[in-house]
């Protein structure tokens, strides 16, 4: 071999091996091992608050209060979604999924012919209301190491509409759930939620930077807002688009069931907890001699918690006086006689 082509095999060497370390560098940068125990930047490296944040799960809501009032037809579109894995048809065969006709509140991996995984299997329990909830929300979360590799369904509504479509799946759909267990559920979130809550108020407040003490004079009172003027000038339509935050918990048509929440049909200059059917806290029961006038209604979607101290109610309000405004005309007009505007 002459030393020309000698030194071009060197050459061909050295490239690949420099190419080799360049790539390895690379690689370094973009996967981080951390030594085995914790991120690229140290096991003992402190979380961020955005991190403490992120890692702090927020509770499922429930959705009993909802399956009365849930679109079945909508839960079926939902389900659509699901039928490359699933069959939904009485003695429908197995795929890749098991037969999910009858299945609420039926034993979990208990299809006949379906090869469940060892994680289903090792899931003791049956698949109640609230079970399915959780597994829709996110499926390796409830069952960890499930082979199912739907990712879940985040939106509480699209949960409520896909399972009342699977209890209708069924010769003799399961019962709806009690107002009883109804109120649990709620109860159960509330005391999921209070700890955070706790947690909030218990932050020390940050140190303010030193200045100098400066006299001002008193700032003067914020005018007293007329809500019905506001009322008569509001957008019901835009109201109605903000009120869809609360259609989890409240139903709004004549003669609707109550959910989480009352029915709010009618709901103008009614006297407080006085929905048929509907149990109220302790909170709201005491607010009978303030009926649901224009004003107390301003209040109390400003700050329920604060209106109505004991509320079960979790929604924290609404800050802007025009999103409160439109609210208020968009559930006056929901009334055969709307109430005068005055």
């Amino acid at each position: 071999m002459s030393s020309f082509e000698l030194n071009k095999v060197v050459g061909a060497v050295l490239i690949a091996v420099l190419a080799m370390v360049i790539i390895g560098k690379i690689g370094d940068n973009l996967v981080s091992t951390g030594g085995g125990h914790g991120g690229g930047h140290g096991a003992d490296a402190p979380m961020t608050a955005k991190a403490l944040a992120a890692k702090k799960k927020a509770p499922l809501e429930p959705i009993l209060g909802m399956l009365a009032s849930a679109d079945i037809a909508a839960g079926g579109k939902v389900a659509a979604k699901c039928k490359a894995c699933h069959d939904f048809k009485k003695d429908g065969k197995n795929k890749i999924g098991p037969n999910l006709w009858n299945v609420v509140n039926a034993k979990r991996g208990a299809v006949a012919g379906f090869g469940y995984s060892k994680a289903m299997t090792a899931k003791a329990g049956s698949w109640t209301y609230s079970n399915l909830n959780k597994f829709l929300a996110k499926p390796k979360d409830f069952v960890p190491g499930t082979k199912m590799t739907f990712a879940g369904l985040k939106k509480t509504k699209d949960r409520a509409n896909l399972i009342a479509f699977l209890r209708s799946a069924a010769d003799s759909p399961a019962p709806l759930p009690s107002q009883v267990d109804i109120d649990a559920a709620a109860q159960a979130l509330k005391a999921a939620m209070q700890p955070a809550a706790d947690a909030a108020m218990a932050a020390p407040a940050p140190k303010a930077a030193a200045v100098k003490a400066v006299k001002h004079a008193a700032a003067p009172p914020a005018p007293m807002m007329n809500v019905a003027e506001m009322v008569a000038k509001a957008d019901a339509a835009r109201g109605k688009r903000v009120f869809n935050k609360c259609k989890a918990c409240h139903s709004i048509t004549k003669g609707g069931k109550n959910g989480i929440g009352p029915n709010l049909w009618n709901i103008m200059n009614r006297v407080p907890a006085s929905v048929d059917g509907f149990k109220y806290s302790k909170a709201i029961r005491g607010l009978k001699d303030k009926p649901w006038d224009y004003a107390n209604l301003n209040a109390f979607l400003t700050k329920p918690k604060a209106y109505a101290k004991g509320t079960k109610m979790t929604f924290i309000g609404l800050k802007k006086d025009s999103d409160r405004a439109n609210v208020i005309a968009y559930l006056r007009g929901l009334s055969d006689s709307p109430v005068a505007l005055k």
